[in-house]
């Protein structure tokens, strides 16, 4: 078996699937500019593999990501284009690759999968998640906005009603929950994650190459509006809400351990 690590993964190459293991246990693999320059380079490094079928994308610890990090999006001052070019930027970029590319890109997740978390999930291809995952929004906890694709996601796979609701609230779900709302494709038990994912690269692994990659691309095309032009509306209307107060109390309530106050107004 290979394996890379890197400064916040672990690439391993397991049968015929690239396995990126988040290695950010201590920050709940809160993404980071360094976790996403390695999810980049590690697609890199697996769309270069022909004996590499398929991906998966998994976490340590109890969280599979806990979202952006907001220890790092403090750092920046509260500058909207700061955010834009250092962060939201490039994991639009990453974002989009997984959602294009070539293989079926497996999201294995485990503990706790929250915001930007959950915007990667949903580029991935296929969701297998253990008894004890659980899936949440939190944008609107902390006056922020899923900036990349996460609204659109949501609506395309549970339907307006659900989505809102789970935008709206912030509220936890567990995997059953998101099982019976379609966003899951299979339960299993947390030790049986790895294992049950392993056993679907190996069947993905007896599929055609192109077929997969051109009914891939078949079932992005068949959404209404395209993922692209609502990331692209999503990253416009993120960086406009930068500039207003809330997101700054958020994430300053956030670093000092309080309840956000944003005020009568929202």
């Amino acid at each position: 078996m290979e394996v890379i690590d890197l400064e916040t993964l672990r690439y391993e190459v397991r049968g015929a699937g690239a396995w990126f293991v988040l290695t950010r246990e201590k920050q709940m693999n809160a993404l980071s500019p360094a976790l996403i320059r390695d999810l980049a380079d590690s697609l890199g490094r697996a769309g270069r593999g022909s004996d590499i079928r398929a991906v998966v994308i998994t976490g340590t610890g109890n969280a599979f990501c806990a979202g952006a990090d907001l220890k790092f999006i403090n750092s920046l001052g509260g500058s909207a284009n700061s955010s834009l070019e250092q962060f939201l930027q490039p994991l639009s970029d990453v974002l989009r690759t997984i959602r294009s590319f070539p293989k079926p890109v497996i999201a294995a997740v485990n503990g706790h999968c929250v915001a930007g978390g959950l915007e990667t999930v949903l580029c991935c291809d296929l969701i297998f998640a253990g008894e004890s995952a659980l899936f949440s929004d939190g944008h609107a906890r902390f006056g922020l906005l899923p900036a990349i694709g996460g609204a659109h996601g949501l609506v395309k796979t549970m339907g307006p009603f659900k989505a809102k609701e789970m935008l709206f609230t912030s509220k936890r779900y567990t995997a059953r929950e998101m099982r019976e709302a379609g966003l899951v494709n299979e339960v299993v038990p947390d030790d049986q994650l790895w294992p049950r994912v392993e056993e679907l690269v190996a069947l993905l692994a007896e599929r055609s190459p192109s077929g997969l990659a051109a009914m891939k691309q078949m079932a992005n095309d068949g959404l209404d509006e395209s993922w692209d032009m609502a990331a692209r509306h999503d990253l416009f209307t993120t960086v406009r809400h930068l500039n207003r107060p809330d997101p700054h109390e958020g994430i300053a309530a956030f670093n000092e351990k309080r309840r956000p106050d944003f005020g009568p107004g929202g």
